[in-house]
């Protein structure tokens, strides 16, 4: 296996590509939903090899249990229930939850 490079530059690096693959896996997906899904796995590949965190943006945009990558309307399914926004893949039918937070009535 590739060793990890230390320099910092290289995260910085990893980080563009993400977005680029990212961005690839959404122009991709009308005509060839394997090869987004396929662009989500290198993403992940090169975040988890550099140690760099996927930005929420881009994390919010595939399944966390099989990976795919998910287009509203298309293959997934988005709910609001008691604060939450669930979202249900389609592909494996498993549900993720994200917590939506309010800013309070007296805070401006």
């Amino acid at each position: 296996m590739k060793e990890r490079s230390r320099n910092p530059a290289t995260k910085k690096i990893a980080r563009e590509r993400i977005a680029v693959l990212f961005e690839q896996a959404r122009l991709a997906f009308s005509g060839h939903p394997e090869l987004s899904n396929r662009y989500v796995e290198l993403a992940r590949k090169i975040s988890m090899r550099q140690r760099v965190r996927i930005d929420r943006e881009f994390r919010r945009q595939f399944c966390h249990h099989c990976y795919a990558f998910l287009v509203p309307g298309r293959n997934m399914r988005v709910r609001v229930h008691r604060g939450n926004v669930v979202v249900t893949c389609r592909s494996c039918n498993r549900k993720m939850r994200y917590r939506v937070v309010r800013p309070h009535a007296g805070t401006t």
